[in-house]
């Protein structure tokens, strides 16, 4: 096996490669690297997995003799960072490869191709397209809201349903759900749910992170694949596949209230700067409460500790309907509100003990369910 390729394309596929992989006594080799090429290709391709996820990447080589070694994705990766941008040559022989830089040389021990785990392909033929920022922008303020446990295994993901005009992202722990909406560029007919474990969420997010390219999607019952189309050669090759979640998701539009008794505009930045400084206070299951004062047109935001002492302040607001109180986890409250992109934010409410709604003044296709504490 021999090649020669740029310093930064390389490192740049490592970079990719290496996002996947995570520490495993029980099968050591998954904390490896596998480096292939075939003779008149003209690429190399870096994979790696952890046997619930694959990684492959391509990028652009000029190939002398092919063939395949697997290498310790840390060692690896530290050396050609170390690398001055230039040719690198790397060759192997007899599982020990050779990477040559200038005046920098370096042997590695590298272990049989042959006996890296091999990364499915999906059968399904059927895809979707879409861009891969629109993608990461469905399942980035709604992963925050997925289960931590395994007890459900079905609310341990992001629940994405392709639709015939949008594509819906979501994700719930039962206390909180968040649900955001990407509309697609016109009529879909490829209609299917999925639910993508929330471990595989976080790697794609980041292995596509620096990309704007189109992403094709397949998904079959047990099984997602999503593959970058780059333009014009500025992003790497990338193909991504994970295990997905068997199972029915919850009806969670039943907990979604329809009409509400309460409408309240208040100014996002200054509900944060609220909700922080009530949260100081607040007690160990996190409780802060939240009062609109329909008359004077504020919202009132207080909290209290046995030990440390209590808190109060107000914030100016716009108010349609009556007075009503409501509990509520300010870490909850925070996290979704850092999701909404306007200056303005509503609060739809009804019953103290009901949900309560929070999304943007403009619509942004995001929502976010937060459940009350109940005293």
């Amino acid at each position: 096996m021999k090649f020669t390729c740029t310093q930064q394309n390389f490192l740049q596929g490592l970079n990719i490669a290496e996002k996947i992989i995570g520490k495993n006594f029980v099968l050591p080799i998954l904390q490896n690297i596998l480096i292939t090429c075939k003779q008149n290709k003209g690429y190399i391709k870096l994979s790696s997995t952890d046997l619930e996820m694959g990684v492959e990447v391509i990028i652009p080589a000029r190939i002398e003799e092919e063939g395949g070694v697997t290498v310790p994705a840390k060692l690896i990766s530290s050396f050609v960072r170390s690398l001055p941008d230039e040719k690198i040559n790397f060759s192997e022989k007899n599982k020990k490869v050779l990477i040559q830089c200038r005046n920098y040389k370096s042997n590695i021990k590298g272990q049989d191709a042959r006996e890296f785990p091999i990364i499915p392909h999906n059968q399904d033929t059927d895809t979707f397209s879409m861009n891969s920022r629109d993608f990461i922008s469905g399942i980035a303020p709604v992963i925050g809201s997925a289960s931590l446990l395994d007890i459900k295994p079905e609310i341990s993901g992001v629940f994405v349903q392709f639709r015939e005009d949008d594509v819906c992202f979501v994700a719930t722990d039962s206390f909180r759900l968040a649900e955001k909406r990407i509309k697609n560029n016109g009529k879909s007919t490829y209609l299917k749910k999925i639910i993508i474990p929330k471990r595989a969420c976080d790697v794609l997010m980041r292995v596509f992170q620096d990309t704007n390219d189109t992403i094709n999607i397949q998904a079959s019952n047990n099984q997602i694949t999503i593959k970058n189309s780059p333009e014009g050669g500025l992003s790497p090759k990338i193909k991504f596949v994970s295990k997905i979640i068997d199972g029915e998701y919850p009806n969670y539009e039943q907990i979604i209230p329809t009409s509400f008794k309460i409408l309240v505009k208040v100014p996002k930045e200054e509900l944060i700067r609220h909700i922080k400084t009530a949260g100081i206070f607040s007690n160990k299951i996190h409780e802060v409460s939240l009062r609109v004062n329909a008359k004077d047109q504020v919202l009132e935001i207080s909290s209290q500790d046995a030990e440390y002492g209590d808190h109060y302040s107000t914030i100016p607001c716009e108010i349609q309907g009556d007075d009503e109180k409501t509990i509520l986890n300010f870490q909850y409250l925070l996290d979704g509100i850092h999701n909404l992109s306007s200056d303005d934010i509503l609060l739809k409410m009804n019953k103290s003990v009901m949900p309560i709604l929070i999304s943007s003044s403009k619509n942004d296709g995001f929502k976010y369910i937060v459940m009350p504490i109940k005293i």
